[in-house]
């Protein structure tokens, strides 16, 4: 056995010094004794454990963070896919060499961040619900929304309240200035325009003759628009009696408590989508409207469609106090197609996804 040198003189210890080499330990040392044996069982499992955890030199999914140097702070809920608010891998994420860097983002601009609003730990029922109103979700799902004839006549207004609502372009990181200078746009190209004409075009290819109106009726201010948007609606429905369904086309605009800028997207076949979202107006405002709950059971099937399977596609229902002008029509929608955040290419995606369920529900006597 080696013998270890003296622990004070740093020499080996002399023949008058008693060395134990086994037996049992004197009173004084045992505690020190059983406090160096466990640090060393210790330490032996703490590296077998790193051995065991690394696997070709890719540390396995749960505890890399820990291991890689970043400071030691685990996933964040959304990071590890656990939490409602998530973080997909799109195709403005990703390049063909892997994962991009994350982007510098300069003093002052606003950060975007890419999430997933579509709260699935709530339920397929939950309604985010302003209004006093109690909703009997089951039964407004099995609710006849159909038509009762589709024809070679108009059935569907799409139309923009606000109209130039826009997007930005593929891969934005950040916004510098304000906000609302780059989300707005009379470009018919970039803004919800060229949205609506997806909707009517994937409408017209299942056979459902659809208008898609072109006003602008944000100009010149967005104060207004709602008043002019219930005119054009007026004249639509005067000059085509057949119209049942009014769907008033947005994209919304949501941002976190740390002022991020909300991209609201999912992938669908390998591709970013948009997220949709619909809001329903009431006659809590006092405007008569008998007919919300029809409105509602429209948003709350096409919801059901959009996310079968798992897509997340459809965000939660609002149901608000306004009435939105959806008391002219049978059955009318406020849809969100993505947020100012996301790409005019996703909300494109989102709106062929919305006119095949939409077709679907209409047919569906």
């Amino acid at each position: 056995m080696k013998m270890e040198r003296h622990p004070i003189k740093g020499q080996l210890p002399t023949k008058d010094e008693k060395v134990i080499l086994e037996g049992t330990f004197r009173g004084k040392y045992r505690v020190l004794a059983a406090f160096m044996i466990c640090c060393g069982l210790l330490l032996a499992a703490f590296a077998a454990s790193a051995v065991w955890l690394q696997k070709g030199g890719e540390w396995l999914d749960g505890f890399g963070s820990f291991w890689k140097g970043d400071g030691g702070q685990p996933p964040t809920s959304g990071d590890d896919g656990t939490g409602d608010v998530t973080e997909p891998v799109t195709d403005a994420d990703t390049t063909d060499g892997g994962p991009l860097q994350a982007p510098v983002i300069p003093e002052g601009a606003t950060p975007i961040v890419s999430m997933d609003l579509t709260a699935p730990s709530l339920g397929y029922g939950y309604i985010h619900n302003e209004t006093p109103y109690k909703p009997n979700v089951d039964s407004l799902l099995s609710l006849d929304v159909s038509s009762a004839s589709v024809t070679e006549e108009p059935l569907v207004l799409i139309l923009h309240t606000h109209t130039s609502e826009s997007y930005l372009p593929t891969g934005t990181a950040y916004i510098e200035g304000a906000i609302g200078d780059a989300v707005y746009s009379r470009d018919e190209e970039q803004n919800i325009l060229a949205v609506g004409k997806v909707l009517a075009e994937t409408l017209q290819q299942k056979g459902i003759t659809a208008i898609h109106c072109t006003v602008m009726h944000d100009d010149p201010t967005l104060s207004g628009s709602y008043t002019r948007a219930e005119e054009t609606v007026e004249s639509y429905l005067q000059a085509y009696p057949s119209i049942e369904y009014v769907i008033d086309l947005h994209r919304d605009a949501v941002s976190t408590s740390q002022g991020e800028f909300v991209r609201a997207v999912t992938e669908i076949n390998g591709e970013a989508v948009a997220q949709v979202m619909a809001v329903i107006g009431t006659d809590c405002n006092g405007t008569k409207h008998e007919n919300w709950q029809d409105n509602l059971a429209l948003a709350l099937q096409l919801r059901a469609m959009l996310n079968q399977n798992g897509t997340g596609l459809c965000r939660p229902v609002s149901l608000r106090n306004a009435s939105y002008n959806q008391e002219m029509a049978k059955r009318a929608l406020l849809l969100e197609i993505g947020t100012g955040a996301n790409s005019v290419e996703e909300a494109k995606r989102a709106a062929v996804l919305v006119g095949e369920a939409l077709a679907e529900l209409i047919y569906a006597r």
